[in-house]
């Protein structure tokens, strides 16, 4: 039916495709947008129920765009860089329920990624149970 030489030429385009396919997604994996939220995670201590914390927002982006950072914290309503060489902020928070971070462009106000800070209330202390009774001899 082919012979060897067609058969090396089959196996030598379709893995020349394979790479070209593999290289697009590779491609595309680092083109993505991104925004790092510093510390992901707050915990509570168990007398207080807020959490005061420090967080950085570091950001990429594909092109020199000047972005904005929108939040449901309250006192952070709207940030806007004032050029495309800032990509980063740094927030102080006090919350009591987790926040999200999203990261638009300022000129044309297109949504390019997010982050949620998650707050957890720190678990009490287990007390410790007796396995044995109070009135044994042992």
């Amino acid at each position: 039916m082919f012979s060897k030489t067609k058969k090396l030429l089959l196996c030598f385009f379709a893995g020349s495709l394979l790479s070209q396919s593999a290289l697009a997604e590779s491609s595309d994996e680092e083109l993505t947008p991104l925004l790092k939220l510093s510390p992901e995670i707050c915990i509570t201590s168990a007398d207080e129920r807020s959490c005061d914390i420090e967080v950085t927002l570091e950001w990429q982006t594909l092109t020199n765009r000047t972005i904005c950072i929108i939040s449901d914290y309250k006192d952070l309503k709207k940030w806007c860089g004032t050029s495309p060489d800032i990509h980063d902020l740094t927030v102080n928070i006090s919350a009591e329920r987790d926040i999200q971070f999203v990261m638009i462009d300022k000129d044309t106000h297109e949504t390019i990624a997010g982050v949620k800070l998650k707050v957890t209330p720190a678990s009490p202390p287990q007390v410790r149970r007796r396995y044995r009774n109070p009135w044994s001899l042992f």
